[in-house]
């Protein structure tokens, strides 16, 4: 793909981006994928998180088709069972999807009890990546309440070498870390100028720049923004179903 908008923004294949994310993603930093419902956060995440060895996907849909596609193995209790912790202990990838099938009432009391032990559980321990999926959902008080929760994960990220992916409709719908925590904005096409607005200020990036990058996006890509001035905005676009990849930190 040529590079599009001067130095300052570039164009990336999907292989391409994942050999550059791979290399500047840090254990720690985290993701916030923002945009409208539908528009393929959760494939975008899918793709990434298989850069790391330890995933918890969490599903607070209850059965979200999107994390099916990923191939992890779903977990419906908290502490891990014994076999996670093999193939943690021999040195083996352990990537899960947290969170059973959610269709009545006591289900998703359940399902809120689970995410919640397992928020709680992954705070007291180290090198895991967490994908809390529609964040909306899991931080509203209506909802599930947990926003608590992945804020403390969020706060602690660094120091405890869990890394965080977020992903919600825009910065005003879910608490201020989501944003503010954020090394890395992955950024959906929006006609909200204010939303261009808050995210640049986060990544310390002019938003004129953002702005005209949002505006020249091909159909079906995103803008990849971090913090660090000397990396490019990236332009790029995951595939409908991205292929495993296996290069995991």
């Amino acid at each position: 793909m040529p590079d599009l908008l001067g130095a300052d923004v570039v164009g990336k294949t999907w292989d391409e981006f994942l050999t550059w994310f791979a290399r500047v993603w840090k254990q720690g930093q985290h993701v916030a994928l923002v945009g409208p419902t539908g528009m393929g956060k959760s494939t975008f995440a899918c793709g990434i998180l298989d850069l790391r060895k330890y995933v918890l996907a969490l599903d607070p849909k209850g059965g979200d088709s999107t994390l099916e596609t990923s191939g992890y193995e779903r977990l419906t209790q908290w502490p891990l069972p014994d076999k996670a912790w093999d193939a943690i202990t021999e040195g083996r990838p352990a990537r899960f999807i947290v969170g059973g099938y959610s269709r009545t009432l006591e289900d998703r009391a359940r399902l809120t009890v689970l995410l919640r032990d397992t928020l709680e559980g992954v705070f007291e321990a180290r090198g895991w990546t967490v994908y809390a999926d529609e964040f909306q959902l899991l931080a509203d008080r209506k909802m599930m309440n947990l926003g608590k929760q992945v804020e403390t994960l969020l706060i602690a990220a660094r120091d405890k070498r869990i890394t965080v992916l977020t992903s919600y409709q825009a910065p005003a719908w879910v608490p201020s870390a989501a944003s503010r925590q954020a090394t890395w904005v992955v950024l959906w096409p929006t006609r909200d100028v204010d939303v261009v607005k808050k995210l640049a200020n986060v990544v310390g990036r002019d938003w004129r720049m953002l702005w005209s990058a949002m505006k020249a996006l091909p159909p079906f890509h995103v803008l990849v923004v971090g913090r660090n001035p000397h990396e490019p905005i990236v332009i790029t676009s995951a595939p409908e179903r991205p292929s495993r990849y296996t290069k995991a930190a």
